[in-house]
């Protein structure tokens, strides 16, 4: 059996379209790389923004020296409270005007305690500042050594560098 081979010049003349179909080729696994790792970094990004979310949270409860659960108590019982005088004031002629007067009192005085909560946590701005940049500093240090394959180890690292 006889097989034709083609000649220096028909390979040289494939040649081109080859080395084309070879560059779309690169180019699509290239592409297909670049977005595994676009979706990579979008997941340790949206990761390490929750994380900073919760470290904020933890933070800003911490300065105000209650629990998360304490806090969403007294939202809910000022809420609640907020409603009750509401409808108080809508039907005005069923309730003691003393007693409305003193309920809006307690309510002044309660919103007088939030709001110097919100100005202590204000002034703390620069210190939760520094903080989200730390945390998200040491996030994005560890994503890069997880990515590199490298374990980050605390004790190999010397102080100042």
């Amino acid at each position: 059996m006889y097989y034709d081979r083609p000649s220096l010049g028909q390979r040289l003349a494939r040649l081109p379209g080859q080395l084309l179909l070879a560059l779309i080729n690169a180019t699509a696994l290239l592409v297909i790389v670049a977005c595994v790792l676009a979706i990579v970094v979008l997941n340790r990004v949206d990761n390490a923004g929750s994380k900073i979310a919760g470290n904020l949270t933890d933070a800003a409860l911490a300065r105000l020296q209650v629990s998360p659960e304490e806090f969403k108590t007294k939202l809910a019982a000022l809420d609640s409270k907020i409603e009750q005088i509401s409808n108080q004031l809508a039907n005005p002629d069923e309730q003691d005007h003393w007693e409305v007067a003193q309920q809006l009192k307690e309510l002044n005085r309660n919103l007088a305690d939030v709001k110097t909560a919100a100005q202590g946590l204000s002034e703390t701005g620069p210190q939760v500042t520094n903080a989200i940049f730390k945390q998200a500093g040491t996030t994005l240090t560890d994503a890069l050594f997880a990515l590199r394959g490298c374990a980050n180890d605390p004790e190999q690292v010397t102080p100042g560098s």
